[in-house]
C-alpha cells in the first residue's frame, strides 16, 4: 500500500485552515487526518473598494506562516495552498499571494468557483458517515465567509468533472459578506426585518438558477460544509449531553431555526455563552439563516454536516 503525507492550507474569507493527512492508495484512495488547525483572519474586514487592506495583508500572511510551520512539524511530502472567494474578488489578490509565498515558500493557487465546489464535493465523498447515509448521491452546499457554493446531485460524477462545464454555482452569499451588507449592528440583537433581507438575498440568487435547483429539489439527503454548521453541531451535541464525536451529524432544520432565533435575540457577547466562538459571534445567526433558507428552497427538513470539505478534496489528489 502506498502512503503519502500531504498538507493543505485553505485560505478562506473568515479563517485559514490547515490539514495534514495521510493519503492511502490501494483499490480506493482514502484520506486520514493527522493534524488540523485554524486561524481567525476575517480577511473581508477593513477592505475598501474590493481591496485587501495592508493590515489584513500582513496579518493574513503571518497567519499562513504559523499554520505552514505547524504542518511542517509532521514532515509532509507535499504542501499545497489554495485560496477561495476573497482571493477571487480582491483587486490586489496577487499582492497577498506574493506575501504568503514570501513568508512560507508555498505558492497560492486561487481556485475557480467550479474547482472549489468540485473539490469540496470530492472531499465529502471521503466522509464515511455520508457514504453510509447516502452513498454518492447528495446535494451539497458549502458556506464560507464570502460565498455559498452549490453542487447538484450525482456525486459519482465528481471524480471525472470538467472544471469549466461542471454544473456548480457560487453565489456571493457568504456569512461575513451578508452580515456586513444586511445587518446594521451585528453586535446587537438582530431584527427579523434584517433577517428578511438575508432571506431575500438567498432567494434572489436561487432565482437566477431556478431550473438547476428545481432539478435538485427533493433529492435527499442534503449535505452542508462550513464552520457555521460545525458550531451548530457542537451546540446540538452539548444540548444532548454528548460529545460531538459520538453525536449524529444529521441536523434538523427546526433545531437550526430555533438556534438562529435564540442567537438573534442576544447581543454578540452573550452568544458566546451558548457555544459560539468569539470570531463567529457576529455572523453565526446570519449563517444559519442562509443555511435554513437554502434547505427550504430544496424542500429539505434536515441536513448532514460534513467536516470533510475542500481540504480533503485537494488532499485526495495531492
Amino acid at each position: 500500500m502506498k502512503i503519502r503525507r500531504v498538507a493543505v492550507l485553505d485560505l478562506g474569507s473568515n479563517s485559514f485552515k490547515i490539514l495534514v493527512a495521510d493519503r492511502f492508495e490501494n483499490a480506493e484512495v482514502r484520506v486520514e487526518p493527522i493534524f488540523e488547525a485554524f486561524e481567525d483572519v476575517r480577511m473581508l474586514e477593513d477592505s475598501l473598494g474590493g481591496r485587501i487592506s495592508e493590515k489584513k495583508n500582513s496579518e493574513g500572511a503571518a497567519a499562513a506562516k504559523r499554520l505552514i510551520d505547524k504542518a511542517r512539524e509532521f514532515s509532509p511530502q507535499k504542501i499545497v495552498a489554495v485560496g477561495t472567494s476573497f482571493l477571487r474578488t480582491a483587486k490586489n489578490s496577487r499582492a497577498f499571494r506574493n506575501a504568503v509565498f514570501s513568508e512560507t515558500g508555498v505558492p497560492v493557487n486561487t481556485l475557480s468557483e467550479n474547482a472549489e465546489a468540485a473539490n469540496t464535493a470530492i472531499g465529502v465523498q471521503t466522509d464515511s458517515f455520508v457514504k453510509k447515509s447516502c452513498g454518492g448521491h447528495f446535494c451539497l452546499f458549502d458556506l464560507g465567509g464570502g460565498s455559498l457554493e452549490f453542487v447538484p446531485p450525482d456525486a459519482d460524477r465528481f471524480l471525472q468533472f470538467e472544471s469549466e462545464t461542471f454544473p456548480v454555482r457560487s453565489w456571493k452569499l457568504g456569512a461575513t459578506r451578508l452580515t456586513r451588507e444586511c445587518i446594521a449592528n451585528p453586535q446587537n440583537p438582530v431584527s427579523e426585518a434584517e433577517f428578511d433581507k438575508v432571506r431575500e438575498r438567498v432567494r434572489e440568487a436561487a432565482g437566477t438558477d431556478a431550473a438547476l435547483l428545481e432539478a435538485a429539489a427533493g433529492n435527499p439527503p442534503l449535505v452542508f460544509c462550513g464552520g457555521a454548521l460545525a458550531v451548530a453541531h457542537r451546540i446540538s451535541a452539548r444540548a444532548a449531553k454528548k460529545s460531538p464525536e459520538e453525536f449524529s451529524r444529521l441536523i434538523k432544520i427546526e433545531f437550526l431555526e430555533n438556534l438562529r432565533a435564540k442567537l438573534a435575540a442576544l447581543p454578540a457577547k452573550e452568544r458566546i455563552a451558548l457555544g459560539v466562538p468569539e470570531s463567529r459571534a457576529e455572523t453565526q445567526a446570519v449563517a444559519l439563516a442562509i443555511v435554513i433558507e437554502a434547505a427550504k428552497i430544496l424542500g429539505q427538513n434536515a441536513l448532514i454536516w460534513s467536516p470533510r470539505n475542500l481540504r480533503y478534496g485537494i488532499a485526495r489528489f495531492c
